[in-house]
């Protein structure tokens, strides 16, 4: 089950400027969270010994969980793409509808003024770690 899955009744709809506007703040959450991993795994890189594996082992976590930002953002991105240009707003919610990660788009329910479907309380989604 999707995060957007629960309680979706109501449809969020935007401008094509206010969808790029939105997906340019959720790049940056990845842009900043690449830049932190990017300075973590560089310091690390020198050090690993056996007792430091953990860490290093934190930090792939890391790396995972930003592929899968990025794979929710390509596939929103990609199907925002593929609606008709000629509607005037686009339907964030049918977009959304794909998107495991909870936090990602509650965050962009939130971006485009709209209340999240999925309180914080409930499920985030599915965050598949290896």
């Amino acid at each position: 089950m999707t995060a957007m899955a629960a309680a979706n009744e109501e449809r969020i709809w935007v401008s094509p400027t206010q969808a790029l506007a939105v997906l340019a703040g959720e790049l940056g959450h990845a842009g900043e969270a690449c830049q932190r991993l990017d300075g973590s795994l560089g310091g690390l890189l020198h050090l690993v010994a056996p007792e430091d594996r953990m860490k290093v082992m934190q930090e792939l976590h890391a790396v995972d969980l930003l592929s899968q930002h990025l794979a929710a953002l390509g596939a929103l991105t990609q199907h925002l793409g593929a609606q008709s240009p000629d509607e005037g707003a686009l339907d964030l919610s049918a977009a959304l509808q794909g998107l495991t990660l909870g936090e990602v788009a509650r965050r962009i329910q939130m971006a485009a003024g709209a209340v999240p479907a999925v309180p914080q309380d409930q499920d985030e989604g599915d965050l598949d770690l290896f």
